[in-house]
């Protein structure tokens, strides 16, 4: 009986045993290690006694890294001042490069010069314009314009040409600093494959030279860059981008040798002198309509009633109708200004150039329309009073207009 006892213990004993073990088997087949493994994976994979130093390593690299992260901010704040520096220098120089103009002849590029702001008349050296004749002046937008000689210095090498289309309206200002200082950043402009580009420039001192026919020039400003001949007339800018001088044409003296040829830069009082003393004709040629007309109140609406309108004018090329109130044109707006007199309307049209495509909305038979004239230059006012008759309310002569900036002449 203890024998058959012992052998029914050991058999359950070993049936169990059996159970367990294919239990784990199916349990390590489905994924689920029980947990004597889970045990011995852990201990496995448990860092090695003496984390301390250990331990804090990972948390040390987390410190690190939000230090790193801090700290780079003010790394790249660092590295970031000159690149924003140049970021917010860049629209500076690209603005004043907007007011260069490369002066020309036949397509061959002979110099550079600065649009009057304000003005659209263009600052320029006069040596590389050799007689004057048959100048043209290429604006930033590519265009280009037929220039005149308007008034020229021979001592000072400066030259002020009149466009005789359009109105180049961004131009350069002067600037009341010092540009010979430590910390001036100064910088002009030079002309490759038809586009203006900003190049620095050094400034030493200011200098006595020679200008045309040997006069003296006092405070010139001496250049420590070389300056290509083909860059002379390109205005001198400083930080802001406002002109501090024009690049010229001199001469530096020598005992007892001729004086070496040099570029300068003509100082700002220079080119305040030399713009008051432009002469009231060498301004740009007025934008001429070619009507004649009164003012008139209709139930509908208020404008300038067409009288008469002169032939081969362009108001005649746009078909604009004058004679009686039945048959004429009422101008009512010139580009969208509203204009109820002709003194209003005169000065509608003094504000576009020569060339210049200008909207007009007419009143016509009780119907609006809508008319586009290409102004042209108004006639010889000599050739013009011989040949017209006696006016009925005519439409006030331009005014000269074109005054230089006062920012260079102050």
């Amino acid at each position: 009986m203890k024998r058959w006892r012992r052998s029914l213990a050991l058999a359950l004993a070993l049936s169990v045993a059996g159970a367990l073990s294919s239990s784990a088997a199916r349990a390590q087949e489905a994924g689920e290690p029980d947990e004597e493994a889970q045990e011995a994976e852990v201990e496995a994979e448990a860092p090695p006694p003496a984390p301390k130093a250990r331990r804090k390593v990972i948390p040390a690299r987390a410190d690190v890294g939000a230090k790193d992260r801090k700290a780079a901010p003010a790394d790249a704040d660092q590295k970031r001042v000159p690149a924003e520096k140049d970021r917010a220098e860049r629209p500076v120089e690209e603005r004043a490069a907007r007011g260069v103009a490369i002066i020309e002849r036949g397509g061959q590029v002979l110099g550079l010069g600065a649009v009057l702001a304000g003005d659209g008349r263009i600052l320029t050296a006069l040596s590389p314009l050799g007689a004057g004749n048959d100048l043209s002046a290429r604006l930033a937008d590519g265009t280009t314009v037929r220039v005149k000689l308007g008034h020229h210095d021979r001592v000072w090498d400066l030259a002020l040409l009149v466009p005789q289309t359009g109105r180049w309206t961004e131009g350069l200002t002067a600037s009341s600093r010092d540009p010979v200082r430590a910390d001036a950043q100064i910088r002009s402009f030079s002309a490759a494959r038809g586009k203006v580009a900003a190049v620095p420039l050094v400034l030493r001192s200011r200098k006595t030279l020679l200008g045309g026919d040997d006069r003296q020039l006092d405070n010139a400003i001496e250049l420590g860059s070389r300056v290509s001949p083909m860059d002379l007339g390109a205005p001198i800018v400083d930080e802001d981008g406002r002109v501090v001088a024009i690049l010229g044409r001199g001469c530096a003296p020598n005992e007892g040798k001729p004086c070496t040829p040099v570029a300068y830069g003509a100082p700002i009082s220079a080119i305040r002198g030399f713009l008051r003393a432009v002469p009231a004709t060498a301004v740009q040629p007025a934008a001429w309509l070619g009507i004649q007309g009164v003012s008139e109140a209709s139930p509908v609406a208020k404008g300038v009633r067409v009288t008469v309108v002169h032939p081969e004018s362009p108001a005649d090329e746009a078909r604009l109708q004058g004679g009686d109130r039945a048959a004429s044109d009422m101008i009512l707006a010139v580009n969208g200004v509203p204009v109820t007199s002709p003194e209003a309307l005169s000065d509608a049209i003094r504000t576009h150039a020569v060339g210049e495509k200008v909207p007009l909305l007419l009143l016509s038979r009780g119907k609006y329309r809508q008319v586009t004239v290409l102004l042209r230059a108004a006639p010889d006012p000599k050739a013009a009073a011989a040949k017209k008759p006696a006016p009925e309310a005519e439409l006030p002569p331009p005014s000269s207009g074109g005054k230089a900036t006062e920012e260079y002449r102050k």
